[in-house]
């Protein structure tokens, strides 16, 4: 059963954060849609203070960010991967349990199969609706298709 959040300020990522580790399985991918801007990045640094990981900055330029708290938390942006695949970063050495491993723009991933989505939306107000899918399917956007394509 999905579950929403409608939050006007940032701070309501906190809400948001606490009630996704609690759902987290032990082994979890975690997919984060939504636009650019959209808060992505703000939400997993929210995540990342549930588990006592301090610093978290965004891995566009790097892709991939690893931080050890009570649980590691990979962090990956996958928008610049030019192949789509992960094998590169040697995931099932970084994957030990417990982790989670947060993926901002799945879609452009041909090789992971996710836990939990959690999809980001701007509302017409300024507001973030966001909504938390448990291994349910999605059907990913072409983002990434016109990216390679130009």
């Amino acid at each position: 059963m999905p579950l929403d959040w409608e939050i006007s300020r940032e701070n309501g990522l906190s809400t948001v954060a606490r009630a996704v580790a609690e759902r987290c399985p032990e082994s979890c991918f975690l997919a984060l849609h939504g636009d650019l801007g959209v808060g992505k990045t703000t939400f997993v640094k929210y995540l990342a203070r549930v588990w006592g990981i301090g610093d978290v900055r965004s891995p566009s330029f790097d892709v991939l960010h690893v931080h050890h708290g009570a649980r590691t938390l990979i962090h990956m942006d996958a928008y610049r991967l030019k192949d789509g695949r992960t094998e590169d970063f040697n995931l099932d050495d970084l994957c030990r349990t417990p982790f989670c491993c947060a993926v901002e723009w799945p879609e452009c991933l041909k090789d992971l199969s996710f836990n939990l989505h959690l999809f980001f939306e701007i509302q017409p107000n300024g507001s973030r609706h966001i909504r938390l899918t448990e291994g349910e399917e999605w059907t990913p956007s072409d983002t990434c298709k016109r990216q390679s394509a130009g």
